[in-house]
């Protein structure tokens, strides 16, 4: 407020320093002009402080709701961040785990494919055996029935085996 007056009253003086003072009202305009300042300042300046106050605490109102906005969006981040490499760790480890168990799998059918083929190679050699007895007995069967048709009785048992003998071998 004093600062204010000082400077009127210098405008004035500036103003005026050309002229007789005392053939001019500036000092009376001064005057009036201080008094409109002091009401208007009296009715205004709480109002003007009210105003200025609610506006700074809206402001810093605002401004704390962006910090806290920011802060859990920070830590928002933070827990994603976490997440992601939770789940990077836990896909490793799927991977890891299902490399294993393709591993075994393989190695596994490996064995089972291994084991059949023994058995059938087995099965394969019984099988022979028995076609093989299956063809020889049918050999003898025929060379015999061959034999009795034609020569029913004037061969002895050792002609028998040695006929068997050639056809056989």
């Amino acid at each position: 407020m004093k600062y204010i007056l000082s400077i009127l009253c210098l405008c004035a003086f500036c103003f005026g320093a050309g002229g007789d003072i005392a053939e001019t009202d500036i000092i009376e305009r001064v005057i009036n002009f201080v008094i409109f300042i002091a009401i208007v300042w009296y009715f205004a300046a709480g109002k003007l402080k009210e105003f200025f106050l609610s506006r700074k605490r809206s402001i810093s109102d605002r401004l704390n709701e962006v910090q806290n906005k920011l802060k859990e969006a920070k830590k928002a981040k933070e827990q994603a961040h976490k997440k992601l490499e939770e789940a990077k760790e836990i896909a490793t480890d799927i991977i890891n785990t299902a490399k294993k168990e393709a591993y075994l799998a393989v190695q596994k059918i490996d064995e089972q494919s291994k084991t059949d083929i023994e058995h059938l190679i087995k099965h394969n050699e019984i099988l022979k055996e028995i076609e093989l007895k299956k063809m020889e007995r049918g050999v003898v069967d025929e060379i015999l029935t061959d034999l009795f048709k034609t020569k029913a009785s004037t061969l002895n048992s050792s002609e028998y085996v040695s006929i068997l003998n050639k056809k056989v071998v």
